[in-house]
C-alpha cells in the first residue's frame, strides 16, 4: 500500500524533528551580564547589563555575594545596598521599566582587582533557574566552578619594537 503525504503532514513532521513544538515558544527570563571594564590590580570597574526576557519588566533587582575581603565601593545608575558581603542593586526610578527584550546597564567600582561574584540572583530567582548563569559568567549555581566572575579578557594592542 502506498502512503500519501500532504504538505501539512510533512510540515508537522519537520516541526517535530526540528523541535518547533510548544517549547520553542517558552517564555525567556530576564538576564544579567557582567563585564570588567577596567582592572588595575588594586581595584576594578564593572558594568552589569540587565535585559528583560520575553516579558516586560516594571522593575529589576540584581543580588550577589562577594568573597571576604572584596568590597564594592560605589555604583551608578542603580541603588546599592550592602549587608556584609551581600550586595543588592535595584533600578532607579527612571530605568526600571523595560520592554520585552530591552536592556539597561549600571556601573560599579570595587576592590581589590579580579572581581568575583557568588550566589547571583535576578529579581529573586536563583541564577540556576534562569539565564543569569549563562549571561553572567561565573554567576551560577552555588558550589560550582562557574560560580565566579573573572575579569573579562580584553584585546590588548601589541607594541612593536623597531631595532
Amino acid at each position: 500500500m502506498r502512503r500519501r503525504f500532504t504538505i501539512g503532514s510533512l510540515v508537522a513532521t519537520a516541526a517535530l524533528i526540528l523541535g518547533y513544538g510548544a517549547s520553542a515558544y517558552a517564555a525567556t527570563p530576564p538576564t544579567a551580564s557582567f563585564a570588567v571594564t577596567s582592572d588595575w590590580g588594586g581595584g576594578f570597574e564593572g558594568k552589569v547589563t540587565v535585559k528583560a526576557g520575553s516579558a516586560a519588566l516594571s522593575s529589576w533587582k540584581v543580588e550577589f555575594d562577594v568573597p571576604s575581603g572584596t568590597t564594592i565601593n560605589s555604583a551608578w545608575d542603580a541603588d546599592m545596598a550592602k549587608n556584609g558581603t551581600h550586595y543588592t542593586f535595584t533600578n532607579k526610578s527612571w530605568n526600571g521599566s523595560l520592554a520585552a527584550g530591552a536592556a539597561v546597564s549600571f556601573g560599579l567600582t570595587g576592590a581589590p582587582g579580579g572581581a568575583k561574584v557568588l550566589n547571583c540572583t535576578i529579581n529573586g530567582a536563583n541564577a540556576a533557574s534562569n539565564a543569569c548563569s549563562a549571561r553572567l559568567p561565573g554567576c551560577g549555581i552555588p558550589g560550582t566552578a562557574g560560580n565566579r566572575i573573572a575579569p573579562a579578557r580584553t584585546a590588548r594592542s601589541a607594541s612593536t619594537r623597531t631595532g
